[in-house]
């Protein structure tokens, strides 16, 4: 029977693909998994350097959904330790690391005010 395997690309609007790309590989440390041009179109992505499965297009084609993106979920195994390192480097936080019923979380936002949801998921979970 056919199914759906796996989430591959997550979309975010962004104003400027090169900015971006510095924005995510200098602040968050993700690496450039495509950049490839054609039709008009330019195809660039970056992930987590470890995760080999989920790719995020920074796609500049949706000007109106720029800063408007649903907030996406990360994972880290130390989130008040990834705060610092992240804050250090200028990241915006919106909210603090924070015991949830799911963990440990904290919110930033990309240089276009996208939010992302920084989480440790209890050790069980992981």
């Amino acid at each position: 029977m056919s199914k759906i395997d796996r989430v591959a690309v997550v979309t975010v609007a962004v104003k400027d693909q090169d900015e971006a790309l510095r924005w995510f590989t200098g602040k968050l440390g993700f690496v450039k998994r495509q950049d490839r041009q054609g039709a008009g179109i330019r195809w660039l992505t970056v992930a987590p350097e470890a995760d080999k499965d989920l790719e995020l297009v920074l796609a500049s084609w949706f000007p109106e959904h720029v800063g408007k993106n649903a907030p996406l979920v990360v994972h880290t195994t130390d989130c008040r330790g990834t705060f610092r390192t992240l804050n250090d480097r200028g990241v915006e936080f919106t909210q603090p690391p924070s015991e949830r019923p799911y963990g440990v979380e904290a919110v930033f936002k990309d240089l276009y005010g996208n939010a992302y949801a920084l989480v440790e998921p209890p050790a069980a979970t992981t």
